[in-house]
């Protein structure tokens, strides 16, 4: 079984992260614990912003990679006989996800529901919405994001 786990920094990670752990998994699952760095539109700044915009890239793309480590170590130490891929993409976090699902013939994607809209009745958010829209595999949502599970990276 292969499990596409999104993850950000948001105590909505760490409930899916949760979530992963108290869960029995068949001996062969593979976890791909999957972040997105979404770019960052250069219109919207002027000239000035052209000279630290790498050193901003840069900065994104370390955090992201710490997010995506912190996660598979307690994925490992959660589901000691898993396998725990990283991967972390360059795109807006509804297309990384559906994408790495694609390619790499998911049969889960587990994301995390942060509930930003202004009606009650929208209790998931609009990236894990578009996500089982159009993921070509199941689709698990974890909602309850209401506190941090495990202490952030030291």
């Amino acid at each position: 079984m292969k499990v596409v786990v999104a993850v950000d920094d948001s105590i909505f990670s760490d409930q899916v992260v949760k979530a992963v752990c108290h869960r029995h998994w068949p001996k062969d699952t593979e976890f791909k614990v999957l972040t997105a760095v979404e770019p960052i539109d250069e219109q919207d700044f002027d000239g000035s912003w052209a000279d630290i915009m790498p050193s901003i890239e840069k900065k994104r793309y370390e955090h992201a990679q710490q997010v995506c480590a912190k996660a598979r170590k307690h994925i490992e130490a959660g589901v000691p006989a898993c396998v725990v891929h990283t991967d972390v993409r360059k795109a807006l976090a509804k297309s990384a996800i559906i994408s790495a699902a694609v390619e790499w013939e998911a049969n889960r994607i587990m994301v995390g529901a942060h509930g930003r809209r202004s009606c009650p009745h929208n209790l998931i958010g609009s990236v894990s919405k578009a996500v089982a829209e159009h993921a070509p595999c199941s689709v698990e949502i974890v909602r309850d994001g209401s506190q941090s599970t495990f202490p952030a990276a030291v």
